[in-house]
């Protein structure tokens, strides 16, 4: 094949993509292939000569199925397909996560939680949810977190979850000002540990078993929010996390602060 029948049946095998998908868990009549992809008889008869003009689709004993070459054509157009749909939903956290060292491909498996119409609180409600989950917290924010949801993340950190956050100083400050002695009870207690740093990228939050990152709307509502228990994304989150430890500075040191005795 030379380079333009190449980029024709990439072409084709994008624009086929439903029938390929379709074809490749079994053989299938037209009838058949025509029900699955919900076209009209005479679109599905075109759609079945285009793709055995590209040698994709084959014709046996009343039934299509794919080629070999269609099936490597179908699988490769089938990881298209998802890393688009990864790429489409994590696009607000794109801009921030790169530079950071991460290959967004190991998000691929990733539970993926995103704002709806008439329900932007989908991904508050996970990340609350894991944290239900979890004896321990660490990471860093942006921002606090939506209203509604600051009661039971305040009694789950306040109450003796192991919880290290770094902040922004605007963040800290709110926190001081709103629960400035439970603050100071739980940094007592030894359970709490509030950092103060004055950039930082997005969200990240590195619960027992899993690691969430989120990025923020431009009303400071978490929009999107990526978990994930893959070893290789923990290892990332744990090495930026320490980089941002290490400048950060601690809740007694920052100046507006006079929460520890």
């Amino acid at each position: 094949m030379n380079s333009s029948s190449d980029s024709e049946i990439v072409v084709t095998a994008v624009k086929r993509a439903n029938t390929l998908r379709a074809l490749s868990d079994r053989p299938l009549t037209r009838s058949e292939l025509q029900a699955d992809i919900g076209v009209s008889r005479t679109t599905t008869h075109r759609i079945v000569r285009d793709l055995t003009e590209k040698s994709l689709v084959r014709r046996i004993d009343g039934t299509y199925e794919l080629t070999p070459l269609g099936r490597i054509i179908a699988t490769e157009v089938k990881a298209l397909q998802d890393t688009v749909e990864l790429a489409v939903k994590l696009e607000p956290l794109l801009p921030l996560l790169d530079g950071t060292g991460i290959d967004v491909e190991l998000l691929t498996d990733a539970t993926i939680t995103v704002q709806k119409p008439g329900d932007p609180y989908q991904p508050v409600r996970r990340f609350v949810s894991l944290l239900r989950d979890s004896k321990t917290l660490r990471g860093f924010d942006t921002t606090t977190i939506a209203p509604m949801y600051v009661d039971e993340i305040r009694e789950n950190i306040f109450d003796g979850m192991q919880t290290e956050i770094i902040y922004l100083p605007t963040v800290i400050d709110q926190i001081l000002s709103d629960h400035r002695k439970a603050t100071t009870q739980a940094i007592d207690g030894g359970h709490l540990e509030l950092l103060v740093h004055e950039r930082l990228p997005f969200g990240l939050a590195m619960f027992d078993d899993r690691i969430g990152v989120g990025g923020y709307d431009e009303i400071g509502i978490l929009r999107v929010f990526a978990d994930t228990a893959n070893p290789d994304v923990r290892e990332w989150a744990e090495s930026l996390y320490e980089r941002y430890y290490e400048e950060a500075t601690p809740l007694v040191e920052h100046s507006n602060s006079d929460v520890v005795s």
